[in-house]
């Protein structure tokens, strides 16, 4: 307990956390390479959302998410608000055990039927 107290730790922890933020936005520029990292580490980037509230916005930044227009392309939530339609004012997310399964749901159906 006095070694989480500690400021030098803390100081630490706060130098780790700026520099893997750095590499981590470094490394999303590489799609390629992204995607190997995301495969290994999404549910830690996931994780860190709601750990992490100094880094919120950073590491959602980082996240990414099928769309019905990417296929099997993983998307940022950035790319998608920049690809939205002039009309679209929200934006629906569904989650589920596969995407196949989610593909499937009724949901998805009815909101593909709308555009």
């Amino acid at each position: 307990e006095m070694l989480q107290q500690s400021k030098i730790l803390k100081v630490i922890r706060k130098n780790l956390v700026k520099k893997c933020m750095e590499l981590f936005t470094e490394l999303a520029e590489d799609k390629e390479n992204y995607k190997k990292f995301y495969e290994q580490f999404s549910k830690n980037l996931k994780l860190g959302i709601h750990e992490d509230s100094t880094n919120r916005k950073r590491l959602g930044e980082l996240l990414r998410f099928y769309t019905s227009a990417s296929g099997d392309e993983l998307c940022g939530l950035g790319d998608y608000v920049s690809r939205m339609k002039e009309s679209q004012k929200s934006i629906y997310f569904i989650t589920g055990e596969s995407r196949e399964q989610v593909a499937q749901s009724a949901f998805v159906e009815r909101v593909r039927k709308r555009g």
